[in-house]
Protein backbone atom coordinates (compact mmCIF):
# COMPACT_ATOMS: atom_id res chain seq x y z
CA UNK A 1 0.00 0.00 0.00
CA UNK A 2 1.29 3.42 -0.92
CA UNK A 3 2.48 5.74 1.82
CA UNK A 4 0.00 8.45 0.74
CA UNK A 5 -2.92 6.08 1.32
CA UNK A 6 -1.62 5.28 4.79
CA UNK A 7 -1.39 9.00 5.58
CA UNK A 8 -4.94 9.57 4.29
CA UNK A 9 -6.23 6.74 6.49
CA UNK A 10 -4.45 8.19 9.53
CA UNK A 11 -6.00 11.59 8.78
CA UNK A 12 -9.45 9.95 8.81
CA UNK A 13 -8.62 8.20 12.06
CA UNK A 14 -7.43 11.53 13.53
CA UNK A 15 -10.65 13.25 12.42
CA UNK A 16 -12.83 10.54 14.00
CA UNK A 17 -10.68 10.73 17.15
CA UNK A 18 -11.15 14.54 17.35
CA UNK A 19 -14.92 14.20 16.90
CA UNK A 20 -14.93 11.68 19.74
CA UNK A 21 -12.86 13.96 21.97
CA UNK A 22 -15.15 16.93 21.27
CA UNK A 23 -18.18 14.85 22.21
CA UNK A 24 -16.59 13.21 25.24
CA UNK A 25 -14.90 16.34 26.65
CA UNK A 26 -17.10 19.24 25.55
CA UNK A 27 -20.60 18.15 24.56
CA UNK A 28 -20.88 14.95 26.63
CA UNK A 29 -23.83 13.76 24.55
CA UNK A 30 -24.55 10.12 25.26
CA UNK A 31 -28.11 9.86 24.01
CA UNK A 32 -29.86 12.38 26.27
CA UNK A 33 -30.09 15.94 24.97
CA UNK A 34 -31.79 17.12 28.15
CA UNK A 35 -28.70 16.25 30.20
CA UNK A 36 -26.60 18.52 27.98
CA UNK A 37 -29.16 21.34 28.26
CA UNK A 38 -29.36 20.91 32.05
CA UNK A 39 -25.56 21.14 32.34
CA UNK A 40 -25.55 24.40 30.34
CA UNK A 41 -28.31 25.86 32.51
CA UNK A 42 -26.51 24.78 35.68
CA UNK A 43 -23.27 26.49 34.60
CA UNK A 44 -25.20 29.64 33.61
CA UNK A 45 -26.87 29.67 37.03
CA UNK A 46 -23.51 29.26 38.78
CA UNK A 47 -22.08 32.16 36.76
CA UNK A 48 -25.07 34.32 37.69
CA UNK A 49 -24.28 33.57 41.35
CA UNK A 50 -20.65 34.56 40.84
CA UNK A 51 -19.12 31.09 40.53
CA UNK A 52 -17.28 30.96 37.23
CA UNK A 53 -16.39 27.73 35.48
CA UNK A 54 -12.74 28.75 35.47
CA UNK A 55 -9.74 27.41 37.44
CA UNK A 56 -6.39 29.00 36.59
CA UNK A 57 -4.22 27.95 39.54
CA UNK A 58 -1.82 25.24 38.34
CA UNK A 59 -1.87 21.90 40.16
CA UNK A 60 -4.85 22.76 42.40
CA UNK A 61 -7.12 20.13 40.80
CA UNK A 62 -4.27 17.67 40.31
CA UNK A 63 -3.21 17.79 43.97
CA UNK A 64 -6.83 17.46 45.07
CA UNK A 65 -7.25 14.42 42.80
CA UNK A 66 -4.07 12.83 44.14
CA UNK A 67 -5.28 13.47 47.69
CA UNK A 68 -8.62 11.82 46.84
CA UNK A 69 -6.78 8.84 45.37
CA UNK A 70 -4.69 8.39 48.52
CA UNK A 71 -7.76 8.69 50.77
CA UNK A 72 -10.46 6.93 48.77
CA UNK A 73 -8.68 4.77 46.22
CA UNK A 74 -8.21 4.74 42.49
CA UNK A 75 -11.92 4.37 41.71
CA UNK A 76 -12.80 7.79 43.20
CA UNK A 77 -14.35 10.07 40.51
CA UNK A 78 -11.60 12.71 40.89
CA UNK A 79 -8.91 10.08 40.38
CA UNK A 80 -10.72 8.59 37.39
CA UNK A 81 -11.00 12.09 35.86
CA UNK A 82 -7.28 12.72 36.42
CA UNK A 83 -6.30 9.47 34.71
CA UNK A 84 -8.86 9.95 31.91
CA UNK A 85 -7.48 13.45 31.19
CA UNK A 86 -4.12 11.85 30.47
CA UNK A 87 -5.21 8.69 28.64
CA UNK A 88 -7.72 10.45 26.39
CA UNK A 89 -4.97 12.57 24.85
CA UNK A 90 -2.33 9.87 24.30
CA UNK A 91 -3.72 9.23 20.77
CA UNK A 92 -3.35 12.92 19.96
CA UNK A 93 0.39 12.88 20.57
CA UNK A 94 0.67 9.73 18.48
CA UNK A 95 -1.56 10.86 15.57
CA UNK A 96 -0.62 14.55 15.19
CA UNK A 97 2.79 13.79 13.64
CA UNK A 98 0.99 11.95 10.84
CA UNK A 99 -1.17 14.98 9.95
CA UNK A 100 1.42 17.77 10.13
CA UNK A 101 3.88 18.43 7.31
CA UNK A 102 7.22 18.52 9.10
CA UNK A 103 7.16 16.08 11.95
CA UNK A 104 8.86 17.42 15.05
CA UNK A 105 8.42 17.38 18.79
CA UNK A 106 7.73 21.13 18.95
CA UNK A 107 5.17 21.09 16.13
CA UNK A 108 3.40 18.09 17.65
CA UNK A 109 3.27 19.65 21.11
CA UNK A 110 2.28 23.05 19.70
CA UNK A 111 -0.55 21.55 17.65
CA UNK A 112 -1.69 19.50 20.63
CA UNK A 113 -1.59 22.56 22.89
CA UNK A 114 -3.60 24.63 20.40
CA UNK A 115 -6.30 21.94 20.18
CA UNK A 116 -6.41 21.48 23.97
CA UNK A 117 -6.63 25.22 24.67
CA UNK A 118 -9.38 25.52 22.02
CA UNK A 119 -11.32 22.75 23.78
CA UNK A 120 -10.97 24.52 27.14
CA UNK A 121 -12.07 27.85 25.62
CA UNK A 122 -15.08 26.26 23.92
CA UNK A 123 -16.13 24.71 27.25
CA UNK A 124 -15.92 28.10 28.91
CA UNK A 125 -17.75 30.08 26.22
CA UNK A 126 -20.52 27.53 25.62
CA UNK A 127 -21.08 26.77 29.32
CA UNK A 128 -20.66 23.08 28.50
CA UNK A 129 -17.99 22.49 31.12
CA UNK A 130 -15.32 23.91 33.35
CA UNK A 131 -12.08 25.43 32.13
CA UNK A 132 -9.16 24.21 34.20
CA UNK A 133 -5.43 24.82 33.67
CA UNK A 134 -4.82 21.40 35.19
CA UNK A 135 -6.79 19.83 32.34
CA UNK A 136 -4.32 21.45 29.94
CA UNK A 137 -1.38 20.10 31.97
CA UNK A 138 -2.85 16.58 32.11
CA UNK A 139 -3.91 16.59 28.44
CA UNK A 140 -0.43 17.72 27.39
CA UNK A 141 1.05 14.93 29.52
CA UNK A 142 -1.09 12.48 27.55
CA UNK A 143 0.03 14.04 24.26
CA UNK A 144 3.67 13.79 25.37
CA UNK A 145 3.22 10.09 26.16
CA UNK A 146 1.60 9.63 22.74
CA UNK A 147 4.49 11.37 21.01
CA UNK A 148 6.99 9.16 22.86
CA UNK A 149 5.03 6.11 21.65
CA UNK A 150 5.13 7.56 18.10
CA UNK A 151 8.93 7.91 18.26
CA UNK A 152 9.29 4.38 19.65
CA UNK A 153 7.04 2.99 16.91
CA UNK A 154 9.14 4.75 14.24
CA UNK A 155 12.33 3.29 15.69
CA UNK A 156 10.81 -0.21 15.84
CA UNK A 157 9.49 0.14 12.29
CA UNK A 158 12.92 1.17 11.01
CA UNK A 159 14.58 -1.71 12.89
CA UNK A 160 12.10 -4.20 11.41
CA UNK A 161 12.69 -2.77 7.90
CA UNK A 162 16.43 -3.21 8.37
CA UNK A 163 16.04 -6.79 9.58
CA UNK A 164 13.87 -7.70 6.57
CA UNK A 165 16.43 -6.36 4.07
CA UNK A 166 18.84 -9.10 2.83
Amino acid sequence: MSSIFKIIKVKYIFTVYLIGVVNFVIIKYFGDTQTVINRIENVKEQKAQGFWNLQLIPFRTISSSIDSMSRFGIDHPATVALIANIILFVPMGFLVPFVIRKKSFLKTMGTSLAIIVAIEMIQYVTNLGATDIDDVILNMTGSLIGYILFVISLALNRKMDLEIQP
